[in-house]
């Protein structure tokens, strides 16, 4: 029974995190997109914060592929994703504008 009751708990738990993740990631995607549809970002910035995203998301998939993410790669990850945060900001206040 206490087995049981473990083994949910840690499914419970597992199945949160993966979708608060898959959240976090469908907002990045819309301000993304919100960027590039109010004009503040132009096709090939949006181009490339995609692609940052997705390099972001297979080096993370890569570190959590053998069940633990070191320190090392923690901080890895966490660089990439403040050179993301900081290449949007960039790339929305460089009065660049899209014409629509």
């Amino acid at each position: 029974m206490k087995k049981l009751l473990a083994i949910s708990l840690i499914l419970f738990f597992i199945a949160a995190e993966t979708s608060a993740q898959s959240l976090r990631d469908r907002i990045r995607r819309q301000h993304i997109r919100q960027g590039f549809s109010s004009g503040q970002l132009t096709r090939p910035e949006a181009l490339e914060l995609r692609r940052d995203q997705f390099r972001y998301q297979q080096l993370q998939s890569r570190a959590r592929r053998d069940g633990f993410v070191t320190p090392m790669e923690r901080k890895q990850l966490r660089r990439m994703k403040m050179h993301q945060r900081r290449e949007a900001f960039r790339f929305r206040h460089n009065n660049r504008y899209r014409v629509i």
